[in-house]
């Protein structure tokens, strides 16, 4: 068994998300697990094809205090059901 050299643990859920490609291009889609350094990202249901290390923006929906603030994201892995995401801090990311 491989072992799992991710930073932060993941944990499975299933939150609704606003994925946004561009300025014309956004889509709602959700989640398959999610970490404190990234997300995995369901989008074989949706009309779109993130490309490896495209930047985009993810916002959780549905919370009980509204919808999350946007965070800016790179595609880090590709996979027939999604997309893997780092999200990206304001600290030289970018």
């Amino acid at each position: 068994m491989a072992s799992d050299k991710r930073e932060h643990p993941r944990m499975q859920a299933a939150f609704q998300v606003e994925l946004s490609l561009g300025e014309d291009q956004t889509v709602v889609s959700k989640t398959r697990d999610i970490s404190e350094g990234g997300a995995f990202v369901i989008t074989k249901e949706q009309d779109i094809s993130p490309e490896l290390h495209m930047r985009l923006t993810v916002r959780v929906m549905g919370l009980p205090t509204g919808p999350g603030e946007p965070v800016q994201c790179e595609v880090v892995r590709l996979e027939e059901e999604g997309c893997g995401v780092r999200f990206l801090s304001d600290k030289g990311d970018s």
